[in-house]
């Protein structure tokens, strides 16, 4: 089993986060060990490419990526085989996002709750020519606890709100309440759409998010909750549906028909093919040339309130 360092940080109680830039973070970054921190990191990548691994996800990484990952999530950078001899340049912001949420919501404990819980949800890999004020935002806090010029503590807290609020504001449906449900489903028809004109395609969550204007995080929860299903499933069932339709009406091989609707790879296919008819493809092609009127008997409906 392996074993993930803890890497723990003291700030100041007067200006609680910490920036870690400079000559020192432009080196030859090697094999990072797993490890987590006390407080919230926040980092970003000026030039250099490798990957993120957290939980038992991979994320890459290159220039202008920018990272936030909650405290105590275990994770690690690791550069692609050819950046394993040159330089990468990223900079580190860690935060005490409890001091300063109590700080600012000190007469409303309920809003520093409900705020610290989302910024505590998940890692967050972000692309910063989608997320500019988030970078500009931190420059600004990076130039300001080095200028130190008059009431700089007090700009950067500032600062540093608002970052927070913009991290905030990804992992939250809006500012009030939660979404309606037909704007919900409005949302899942989207994405559905996108799915069906899209099948064939290498499509994943980040597309089904752009398709609708959600983050991931949101774009997951409110598919899941009105589908029953998360949106990787979905977009199998369409595909099987697809395949279902070339297989009843054709002599397409197995081979083509996987590739035609987005499987490359035969054994992902028909995996998720078994799984869903509870057939092989070649059974399913029999029992539907035998028996037409009764083909679709397979499908599922996932859909709540429709």
């Amino acid at each position: 089993m392996s074993k993930a360092e803890y890497r723990y940080y003291e700030l100041s109680r007067d200006l609680p986060l910490l920036v870690l830039t400079g000559e020192k973070w432009e080196t030859v970054y090697g094999m990072d060990n797993m490890h987590f921190h006390n407080y919230l990191e926040v980092g970003y990548c000026h030039y250099g490419n490798g990957i993120i691994q957290f939980a038992e996800k991979e994320t890459p990484y290159h220039a202008g990526t920018l990272t936030f990952i909650p405290k105590n999530i275990p994770h690690r950078t690791c550069p692609v085989p050819e950046e394993h001899n040159r330089k990468q340049k990223w900079e580190y912001l860690f935060i005490d996002t409890d001091s300063i949420l109590k700080k600012v919501f000190e007469d409303a404990p309920e809003k520093y709750t409900k705020m610290q819980k989302n910024l505590s949800r998940e890692v967050l890999v972000l692309d910063s020519s989608k997320n500019a004020l988030a970078v500009e935002l931190l420059q600004m806090i990076i130039e300001e606890t080095q200028q130190k010029k008059y009431h700089y503590k007090y700009a950067v807290l500032s600062l540093t709100f608002n970052f927070l609020l913009f991290f905030d504001r990804l992992n939250t449906l809006d500012s009030g309440d939660e979404l309606s449900h037909s704007d919900a489903m409005d949302y899942v028809r989207k994405i559905i759409n996108y799915m069906e004109q899209h099948y064939t395609e290498d499509i994943k969550a980040k597309d089904f998010a752009k398709s609708c204007g959600l983050s991931e995080t949101h774009m997951r929860r409110i598919f899941s909750e009105y589908t029953n299903m998360p949106p990787s499933e979905y977009l199998n069932v369409v595909r099987i549906n697809k395949a279902c339709e070339l297989l009843a009406h054709g002599s397409t091989s197995i081979e083509e028909v996987a590739r035609s609707v987005g499987y490359p790879v035969l054994s992902t296919f028909l995996r998720n093919f078994r799984k869903i008819t509870g057939l092989s493809p070649s059974a399913w092609r029999k029992k539907a040339l035998e028996n037409p009127q009764n083909i679709a008997t397979y499908q599922i409906s996932v859909l709540k309130g429709w």
